[in-house]
């Protein structure tokens, strides 16, 4: 998994420390834990429990440790 297989303006975010999730263009929130991509009920979504991720390879990393 690489950055340059999302679309422009994806946003990379870590819930509670472990769950890796993006908002993507046109799709909406996914989240990415296991390593497989699946939609997300952002409803789940509470302020402090989730921010954005540094950058890619800091989002990259919580996905491979979720498998």
């Amino acid at each position: 998994m690489k950055l340059a297989d999302f679309p422009a303006g994806t946003k990379f975010y870590i819930k509670e420390f472990d769950i890796p999730l993006a908002n993507i263009p046109n799709r909406g929130w996914v989240n990415f834990f296991g390593g497989r991509a699946r939609p997300y009920d952002v409803s789940g979504l509470k302020p402090g429990n989730n921010w954005p991720a540094e950058n890619f390879e800091e989002w990259k990393k919580v996905v491979e440790e979720s498998k």
